[in-house]
């Protein structure tokens, strides 16, 4: 599309003495036939609005005449004759008469005329004779009407050290531009490197900037988003086409973000935090399977785990039959071991959870003390709702802290030959005067110990509960003093400037989480271990005949101290087949394992398991917790 005056082809030039000035003046202009008047003389036309010209026609002739009106140019993108309207289309005069055409003019926004002066051309012809027909030049000032747009390709970038994305910038508008471009991110970390910070835009035209990025690399993890953003600003330059230039032209900006991708990756560790407790079941599950009854045993065959004889139920020269009952244990050794793995798993479940949660504590707190400017609503309302999940979490914790240790305080107190204020209705978490009491007997009693544990494991649960819960109640109060609220969801945006915000953290210190995730997770797997082979030990204080078989020798008495590998009772086949010592620890008869005992490997298991009310003691509890400073409910939103 051009610019400036175009050519406009005359037909029946007017008569000699009249020039192009002559014919703008606001007197009439004639030929032999024809006299014109255009008002107003000249145009100021903006995109997308309506502009008229009245054309007033004399017919000089004498003849009864009909004119037809029409505006025609400039050369390069001409008006569009739909764009035109004439009212009437038809002019019918008699000789020495005068009348009036209004044309209307509807230029669309989307039509791309480009801004400037130009020169467009009033035709008048008579529709008798078409031959004969006048042109008047109509000076048009076209408004600027700037526009711009940018994306960004890739818009999801992934590397290393550094990445190069483009930045497309393109000129919707009808006015040459001059566009500034700058990138930032929020947490300024990122480098950036533009071939051109400057770009001069024609007109429906299109550039394309390249940028480097570069940022230090995360030492370890599964990498980091870095959201950023490249603004333009713009200048309007209708100045160098003739028009007036627009005092405010509305810039452009284009959200991007760079994975990226760390020194080692974080699969190393996920791997290895999923393969280790894994490794942990299987070699349970060898230990624990139950063997395959072996095709020739003979005597003598023993319980497999120490203890005290409590009964005899078979002679000398009696005949049983496989699975029948030949002696038995005490199963409150056997039950208190037990429970003490079912705490210990507790406790390595509650301190996983514990860690978890102080993380997220402590990336909030560096995120509002971080800067002297506070977020903005919409990101302190994700955040709050991130908060809110993890409050109500850590109160499952801290409830689950609070189940094992009343079920510690339980066994103990069962087992006390002189129970003291810690079994007379105590308030938890126990006091220093109850814990110091029972600090002298934890040398020597286990079930002291445990009990210590538990009440630790409890203390920082809570104290864990609390920092989140003290953090919730700020960042609501920003919340609510900005007019937003923490109970409805955060947009798409918020939550995902949200996620990259705590991604953004000490590299040693994001190293230092993940081995502490993967230690908790190698102690929940060895706990779990422990217990399983605590439920199998208490099934083999039941010892049962292997096969059919004749007693020959009974080598214990009741109240006889055994160890685990201690024979205990000879036997000999009926079908008198040789006998072999079956290889292996003995696995119990399912028929003597304790019911309703599971040994859960996350927060979620424990929780069903509580509320199931599964778990066996030697005390007698199942179960939840009772007395003071108990955990409950739900976080109010």
């Amino acid at each position: 599309m051009g610019t400036g005056r175009a050519m406009i082809r005359r037909i029946d030039r007017p008569p000699d003495g009249h020039t192009s000035t002559d014919r703008h003046r606001t007197e009439p202009v004639t030929t032999a036939t024809i006299q014109v008047h255009l008002d107003p003389d000249h145009l100021a036309l903006t995109l997308g609005e309506r502009a008229t010209v009245e054309v007033e026609v004399f017919n000089a002739s004498s003849i009864v005449d009909e004119f037809r009106v029409e505006l025609i140019g400039p050369e390069v993108d001409p008006i569009r004759p739909e764009w035109v309207t004439a009212q009437p289309a038809r002019l019918p005069l008699f000789p020495n008469a005068s009348g009036v055409v209004t044309l209307t003019l509807d230029v669309p926004a989307a039509s791309q005329l480009l801004a400037g002066r130009h020169i467009i051309g009033v035709r008048v012809s008579s529709t008798s004779d078409p031959s004969t027909a006048y042109v008047e030049e109509l000076p048009v000032v076209v408004n600027s009407q700037p526009a711009i747009s940018v994306h960004l390709e890739p818009q999801m970038a992934s590397g290393h050290r550094w990445v190069e994305v483009d930045a497309v910038v393109r000129n919707l508008g009808n006015v040459p531009l001059l566009v500034r471009l700058s990138a930032s991110d929020p947490a300024s970390l990122i480098r950036y490197e533009l071939s051109r910070t400057e770009v001069d835009l024609p007109a429906d035209a299109e550039e394309r900037v390249p940028i480097i990025l570069r940022a230090r690399r995360p030492l370890i993890g599964t990498g980091t988003i870095r959201p950023y953003v490249v603004a333009a600003t713009v200048e309007d330059r209708a100045d160098e086409v003739g028009a007036e230039q627009q005092p405010y032209v509305e810039g452009a900006r284009a959200e991007g973000q760079w994975h990226q991708l760390p020194v080692i990756s974080g699969r190393i560790l996920t791997i290895a935090g999923a393969i280790l407790p894994m490794i942990a079941i299987v070699v349970a599950a060898l230990i624990l399977r139950p063997q395959p009854a072996p095709v020739d045993l003979t005597g003598p065959i023993g319980f497999g785990v120490a203890g005290t004889v409590e009964s005899v139920d078979v002679r000398v020269g009696q005949t049983v039959l496989a699975g029948e009952r030949l002696a038995s244990l005490h199963r409150t050794d056997a039950l208190v071991a037990l429970d003490t793995a079912q705490l210990d798993l507790r406790r390595a479940i509650v301190d996983l959870e514990g860690i978890k949660t102080a993380k997220v504590v402590g990336d909030a707190e560096s995120l509002l003390t971080g800067s002297e400017n506070l977020p903005p609503t919409e990101f302190l309302e994700a955040l709050g709702e991130q908060l809110l999940d993890t409050a109500n979490n850590a109160l499952s914790v801290s409830s689950t802290a609070l189940t094992g240790l009343s079920e510690a305080l339980s066994i103990y107190c069962a087992g006390a030959a002189n129970p003291g204020a810690a079994c007379a209705n105590p308030s938890y978490p126990l006091g220093p005067d109850i814990t110091a009491a029972l600090a002298t007997e934890a040398a020597t009693n286990p079930a002291a110990k445990a009990v210590i544990d538990a009440n630790g494991n409890y203390r920082a649960a809570n104290t864990t509960l609390q920092s989140v819960t003290t953090l919730l109640d700020q960042v609501r109060q920003l919340v609510e003093a900005n007019g937003g609220t923490v109970t409805e969801g955060p947009d798409d945006a918020s939550a995902a400037e949200l996620a990259a915000a705590l991604s953004e953290q000490d590299q040693q210190a994001q190293a230092e989480y993940e081995l502490a995730l993967l230690e908790a997770q190698t102690q929940i797997a060895a706990a779990q271990l422990a217990c399983r082979a605590a439920v199998q030990n208490v099934g083999r204080t039941v010892l049962r005949a292997p096969v059919d078989s004749i007693i020959r020798s009974i080598d214990i008495a009741a109240g006889v101290e055994l160890e685990g590998d201690a024979p205990a009772i000879t036997l000999e086949r009926v079908d008198g087949r040789a006998f072999h010592a079956p290889p292996g620890q003995r696995p119990p008869s399912l028929q003597d394992l304790p019911e309703g005992v599971s040994c859960p490997g996350s927060i979620e298991e424990l929780q069903q398991m509580d509320s199931g009310g599964t778990g066996t003691t030697a005390g007698g509890t199942t179960g939840g917790a009772a007395g003071g400073g108990g955990s409950g409910g739900a976080i109010p939103k």
